[in-house]
């Protein structure tokens, strides 16, 4: 008899969730045991949900409920209920209402109209059109890219700079482009780093090729890495070369500022419509979190630091990429870890199976949306 593809694909996403969750040290025995070849099937949805998997994880929901113990879950009928809300199947939404109604003798969850967002898919892969690569001349010089970034980054309100090209920068350049830094973020004009840490290493080898000579030497070397943690919510490391320009020069650093940034994946000057509707309390994750929510998880670290409860608002996040897990996983527990109580609320049925997989109810208290 041959294997259905939702089956092998199911199989292959169960294989990687047994796989992922080992490598974390933690396994949610409630879930799956270690000699278990599959998952329930409300947890075997929200992995391949996770996984970007959504013909096999509506296919899995809907085989579900065709069963006796599916069709007495309200967990697994809420969960497609989700399902087709976050990826805007109103269709399918309206005809799965009539037959909980006729079942249950209880009206469905209501369709929210706020959340008439793309196919989530297609809004986590667009590709940034604010992405802008700092491109050295032959020489090795930035100073015209500098005036082009500057131009982008208030011409689309937002900006990720991509520092990879660069290897070398002169003490005028980096200063320079710490004041076009702090015009943008006088301006509230969200930027995003990759190369960050690549940068800062250059950044700092000027700063120590200088050391001992008048500070107009170093100036802008430093003034470009201060500006840079600011931007980026890189609080320690902040401190610790603010401590070094201390010693260094017997004058205090420039003064810290907070900096929040949008916390959406791909367009963070475009909020998901979920979010926009909800007012729910705490730090709020929206939209998808995957590999490029490294900014996001450290916002959320930032944000747990001065706070002795913890309190997340999950009512705009859509997904968790499976890829993303560990991370999220990592973050969470780091939190918690620090002597902090950490609650995740407002979860859609998805999302909470799939931190329940994961073991994060060792860590987190998970609080589900209101169902119907």
């Amino acid at each position: 008899m041959a294997t259905s593809p939702t089956a092998k694909t199911s199989s292959a996403t169960a294989a990687s969730a047994k796989a992922a969750m080992s490598a974390t040290g933690v396994f949610a025995a409630e879930v799956l045991s270690p000699d278990a070849t599959s998952f329930p099937p409300v947890y075997e949805a929200a992995l391949l949900y996770s996984a970007d998997h959504f013909d096999a994880a509506e296919q899995t929901l809907k085989d579900y409920l065709q069963t006796t113990d599916g069709k007495n879950s309200i967990r697994a009928w809420l969960m497609t209920f989700d399902f087709y809300q976050l990826t805007h199947n109103r269709t399918e939404y309206d005809a799965l209402s009539m037959t909980f109604a006729v079942k249950f003798e209880r009206s469905a969850p209501n369709w929210l109209e706020s959340s008439d967002n793309p196919d989530p898919r297609r809004k986590e892969k667009r590709e940034r059109k604010d992405l802008f690569v700092l491109t050295p001349a032959m020489d090795g010089a930035i100073l015209a890219e500098i005036d082009r970034f500057e131009a982008l980054s208030n011409s689309m309100g937002s900006a990720r700079l991509d520092f990879g090209k660069v290897k070398s920068i002169h003490a005028e350049e980096a200063e320079l482009f710490a004041i076009v830094l702090q015009r943008t973020r006088k301006s509230k004009i969200p930027v995003w780093f990759n190369s960050l840490d690549t940068f800062a290493a250059q950044l700092k080898q000027g700063i120590n090729d200088k050391t001992g000579r008048p500070l107009g030497e170093s100036q802008g070397y430093w003034s470009r890495l201060f500006e840079l943690f600011i931007l980026d919510s890189k609080l320690q490391e902040y401190e610790d070369l603010g401590l070094e320009y201390a010693v260094a020069f017997e004058m205090s650093p420039p003064a810290w500022e907070s900096v929040v940034r949008p916390t959406g994946v791909d367009n963070p000057t475009e909020p998901s419509a979920a979010a926009s509707s909800t007012s729910g309390v705490g730090f709020p994750l929206n939209g998808v979190i995957g590999l490029g929510s490294k900014d996001m998880m450290q916002q959320l670290s930032l944000y747990a630091s001065s706070q002795q409860e913890v309190a997340v608002d999950m009512s705009g996040l859509m997904r968790i990429d499976f890829a993303a897990t560990g991370m999220f996983f990592e973050t969470i527990r780091a939190i918690h870890l620090g002597q902090k109580r950490v609650v995740l609320s407002n979860l859609n049925e998805l999302v909470a199976a799939l931190l329940e997989v994961f073991g994060m109810t060792k860590y987190a208290i998970i609080m589900r949306k209101k169902g119907a």
